[in-house]
């Protein structure tokens, strides 16, 4: 979550930024074949389907750090302050 951020150490931020520039930059990753599968359609509903995960990803990502946030704010805001694994029986 959020607290996890503040637990990397700068040389840790250092080396995940170093990597993905070099990744960016060498194109180190590729494109590979392998695994690859043909999922059908148009090359526009596929572009459109991609884009369309990709908005509901980000707004998953938003939710779960406003929620993780919210918590740091006012810890126990909802009640579960505990709950980790969403298996509320595991702290009785």
């Amino acid at each position: 979550g959020v607290a996890a951020l503040e637990a990397i150490p700068s040389l840790g931020w250092a080396q995940i930024v170093f990597f993905i520039g070099a990744v960016d930059y060498y194109g180190v990753l590729g494109n590979f074949e392998f695994g690859k599968k043909y999922v059908g359609g148009t090359e526009e509903d596929l572009k459109t389907k991609e884009l369309q995960h990709g908005r509901l990803a980000m707004l998953a990502i938003l939710e779960l750090l406003r929620h993780d946030s919210q918590n740091l704010v006012s810890p126990g805001f909802d009640g579960l302050d505990k709950m980790i694994t969403g298996l509320p029986f595991l702290y009785e």
